[in-house]
């Protein structure tokens, strides 16, 4: 796409996978979470990208949701989960001599599940930092950037979980986390994962803008080391949450009944003959006829180690 740069390694090779009808993604958000949503979009169309060199998909133009869109979410049943598998395998890698920076920290549920020399987190919500500090959690209401030019390599741990596919420019987010970061020290990284089955699921309005600006294959995870000069440590898929299991077998049988023509399938698809698979998919899924027992689930967290001093 002509003067588009991918928003993670800048590149101008960008392929434009489907044009978005804002209208349409507006009334699902409505009709689904009864959030208003328009107020974010500037046009009636918006692009879902590819970069053709690291493989991050993204949103062009951005739209980011604000305070108020996120608080209205909370609502929504399964929304935010305060034990996380990613939490679990995140707290093998923290030891009790590290200082721990944690960007969207919420109201710092990650400290129940480490033991550390330090923990700071960075919050914009007034809600959830006012929890912390009656906790004894000490969360800044700091942008990475600014927290970055203050405490340079001040930290032996920088985490950040199920924050990166919000942010309207991920590449800038990183190098900023990472100025942050002792070398030696770990960058952990949790993100939805779309090598999961959330990237089949049709009208997930979640894995789009507003809430979602950008979504994350392992191989554009990997690419994240070479742009940055990072060891990549490990890659962790967590196991299907039992929370996600209906979501996931509604999902499969609804491919099942799309594979005649799933050369066509689109992100979002409002039409009758869509209504009457997601239907059929929501009654079979309480059927015991798929598996759900080995398959990954929507989450993956990579840990990097930075190893070049000089960012």
């Amino acid at each position: 796409m002509k003067n588009l740069q991918c928003i993670l390694c800048g590149s101008d090779h960008i392929k434009n996978l489907e044009s978005i009808n804002t209208v349409q993604l507006a009334r699902l958000y409505k009709k689904r979470a009864r959030v208003d949503v328009r107020r974010f979009f500037s046009e009636n169309v918006i692009d879902y990208c590819e970069c053709q060199d690291c493989g991050l998909k993204f949103y062009w133009p951005q739209a980011v949701g604000d305070g108020k869109f996120y608080d209205e979410l909370q609502h929504y049943k399964g929304y935010y989960l305060e034990e996380k598998a990613e939490f679990i395998e995140a707290s093998k890698y923290v030891s009790q001599n590290d200082d721990v920076l944690e960007i969207g920290s919420g109201e710092g549920m990650f400290t129940n599940f480490i033991r550390c020399k330090s923990y700071t987190g960075l919050e914009f919500s007034d809600n959830a930092i006012s929890i912390a500090k009656e906790k004894g959690i000490s969360i800044l209401k700091q942008s990475i950037e600014d927290h970055a030019a203050q405490y340079p390599e001040e930290y032996d741990v920088v985490c950040y979980f199920q924050v990166l596919e919000h942010v309207p420019n991920p590449g800038k987010f990183i190098k900023d986390s990472l100025q942050c970061l002792k070398t030696g020290g770990k960058l952990m990284i949790a993100v939805p994962s779309e090598d999961s089955f959330i990237s089949e699921a049709v009208n997930f309005y979640l894995n789009m803008p507003p809430h979602h600006s950008s979504r994350w294959t392992d191989h554009t995870l990997k690419k994240i080391a070479e742009l940055n000069q990072l060891k990549v440590i490990t890659i962790f898929h967590e196991p299907l949450h039992i929370i996600h299991r209906k979501f996931y077998r509604k999902t499969k049988i609804y491919k099942l009944l799309s594979s005649a023509n799933s050369g066509n399938a689109r992100s979002i698809d409002l039409g009758v003959s869509n209504a009457i698979k997601y239907g059929l998919s929501t009654i079979f899924s309480h059927l015991p006829i798929l598996s759900d027992r080995y398959n990954i689930g929507q989450s993956v967290l990579i840990i990097f180690e930075k190893s070049n001093k000089t960012m």
